[in-house]
């Protein structure tokens, strides 16, 4: 495999620290700017070499969190990932990245925000969890994925909200799928409203579909 060697990536907000690893991956320590508190640790690991003499065609991501979870983290975390993203396919030339996790709603939104298409269903046993073989989400991320949004990541509750959304559920059926009240419904779908900047459901439901963030056969 051809030599890599990783950089300090910013943002002007956030940071990423190159740490000492293995020859095949590539180990970040995420903090915001100016605060010293590790947030979490970004890997990429090369999946397979590139034919054409470059380092890396295919690369796997693995996010660690490492501080309280609450929607900032979350924001910046996928920032993050976003970040190494961007950085990888520019100076790699990686043709795609997949990222594989268990069924963990901060997880799934951190890669989300950060640009990856998790896949709708979860695949079956591909997880080898404390307790055997457990279902998993699956993503995965090419250049054009890396590309920054222009609105907020949505945290995992919203993202709920959004796929039943889609799915053509009213607010009553939404609080009702949820467990939670129609007037915490409303707060989450202003919430959605106002991260997407839509004005209204069908458009958000709009941008959400064409950024990938929930499909109209989304299941949970």
């Amino acid at each position: 495999m051809a030599s890599v060697t990783p950089v300090t990536l910013s943002d002007g907000h956030i940071q990423l620290d190159p740490e000492p690893g293995e020859e095949d991956s590539i180990t970040w320590s995420v903090h915001r700017v100016g605060v010293s508190p590790l947030l979490g640790r970004l890997t990429l690991r090369q999946e397979s070499a590139a034919p054409n003499g470059g380092p890396w065609s295919r690369a796997r991501l693995y996010v660690q969190v490492d501080a309280p979870v609450d929607s900032p983290l979350v924001a910046t975390l996928s920032m993050a990932v976003r970040l190494s993203c961007q950085w990888a396919f520019s100076a790699l030339g990686i043709s795609v990245i997949t990222w594989r996790g268990p069924l963990d709603p901060t997880l799934r939104s951190i890669v989300d925000g950060g640009g990856f298409r998790v896949h709708s269903l979860p695949h079956r046993n591909a997880w080898d969890g404390d307790k055997g073989p457990q279902d998993a989400w699956f993503a995965d991320a090419v250049a054009a994925d890396a590309q920054s949004r222009d609105f907020r990541p949505l945290t995992a509750r919203e993202t709920s909200v959004l796929t039943l959304i889609a799915r053509g559920y009213t607010n009553s059926q939404i609080a009702q799928s949820l467990g939670i009240s129609e007037n915490t419904v409303k707060n989450h779908v202003r919430a959605i409203l106002d991260a997407l900047g839509a004005t209204s459901r069908t458009a958000a439901l709009v941008i959400a579909l064409q950024a990938g963030l929930v499909s109209l056969s989304s299941r949970e």
